[in-house]
C-alpha cells in the first residue's frame, strides 16, 4: 500500500507551500496506519467479516475513551465497536480511502470492494481499539514521549473496557538523513533545507527496544497491550521514495512485534474473545 506525499487532501500543502511525506504535527500518518491495519485484519479475520456482514460492528474514528478508575480520557485513532441503533452513518470504512488520500493497488482495490460494509459510527461498546505512533527523527528525545503516550493508551482502553483488545502500531524510521518540517520553517523552493543525520541502525534499534519495554498481556484482567506491531521504513522526507524494511522482525527487534504476526494474533484474539457477539 502506498500513500500520497502531500499533507492531506490531494494537492493540499503545508505552511510556506511545502509538501511533506511526513509531518509530526499532522495525524494523517497515524490514521492511515490504523486504516491499513484494520484493512488487513478484515481480510484475515473470518469472524470480523461475518460481524460486519451481519451489521453487528461498526468503525469509530478518533474515539474518546475514559479510564473509569482514574478518570483519564484519551482519543484513540480507530476502534471497532458494537453497532447501536441510530449511531451509524451512511459513510463506511471504505470511504476513508478518499478522506485520507490512500493509494491502493488494483489488487487492494478489488480486495476492499469484496469486503462487507463496515459503517462509521459514534462508538459505544468497544471491541478493538487501535493506536498508532511514528518516530522519524530525534530518537533520543522521542523515546520517553513515545513510551508514555503508548502506555497511557492501553491503560485508558482497559480502564474503559477491560475486555477490549488494545492494539498498538509503531512506525520507526531507519533513514540516515531526514528533512524535518519543524527544522525547516520556510519555503524549500527559496531556502536550502536543513538536513538532520541519524546513526543507523543504532537509533532505530534503540527505539524498537524502548517499544519492547511496553507492558503486554496474555489474558484479560492484566495490564498491557494485547498486540503491538513495529514497522520499519526508510523515509528521508525529501521526496525520494519511502521503502519498507521487511527483514526487521527477528533482526532489529523480536519477531513477536512483526506486522504479519500481529495481524494473525489480533484475528485469533477476536475469534476467541468475541465468538458470542
Amino acid at each position: 500500500m502506498s500513500v500520497a506525499t502531500t499533507g492531506g487532501k490531494a494537492g493540499k500543502r503545508f505552511q510556506h507551500g511545502n509538501s511533506w511525506q511526513y509531518h509530526s504535527r499532522s495525524d494523517r500518518h497515524s490514521k492511515i496506519a490504523c486504516w491499513a491495519l484494520m484493512f488487513d485484519l478484515l481480510k484475515r479475520s473470518d469472524l470480523l467479516r461475518a460481524h460486519a456482514a451481519s451489521g453487528k460492528i461498526a468503525i469509530g474514528i478518533n474515539h474518546l475513551m475514559r479510564d473509569f478508575a482514574r478518570n483519564r480520557a484519551k482519543d484513540l485513532d480507530l476502534v471497532v465497536c458494537l453497532t447501536e441503533p441510530g449511531a451509524t452513518t451512511k459513510r463506511d470504512f471504505a470511504d476513508l480511502v478518499d478522506d485520507y488520500v490512500i493509494v491502493l493497488t488494483d489488487t487492494e482495490q478489488r480486495q476492499l470492494a469484496a469486503l462487507p460494509r463496515a459503517p462509521l459510527a459514534v462508538p459505544s461498546t468497544v471491541l478493538v481499539a487501535l493506536e498508532a505512533k511514528a518516530c522519524m527523527t530525534e530518537f533520543i528525545k522521542a523515546r520517553p514521549r513515545l513510551y508514555d503516550e503508548l502506555n497511557s493508551s492501553h491503560l485508558t482502553i482497559h480502564g474503559d473496557t477491560n475486555g477490549a483488545i488494545a492494539a498498538g502500531f509503531v512506525l520507526i524510521n531507519t533513514a540516515e538523513t531526514f528533512v524535518s518540517p519543524i527544522r525547516n520553517p520556510w519555503s524549500l523552493a527559496e531556502h536550502e533545507a536543513v538536513v538532520s543525520t541519524h546513526r543507523q541502525p543504532q537509533e532505530m534499534r534503540s527505539m524498537a527496544a524502548k517499544v519492547a519495554e511496553l507492558p503486554r498481556r496474555s489474558s484479560t484482567g492484566e495490564a498491557g497491550f494485547d498486540a503491538i506491531a513495529i514497522g520499519v521504513i526508510d523515509c528521508a522526507n525529501d521526496g525520494r521514495p519511502v521503502t519498507v524494511k521487511t527483514e526487521a522482525p527477528g533482526a532489529d527487534f523480536p519477531a513477536i512485534f512483526g506486522y504479519d504476526l500481529t495481524i494473525g494474533r489480533l484475528a485469533q484474539l477476536y475469534a476467541t474473545r468475541f465468538a458470542s457477539v
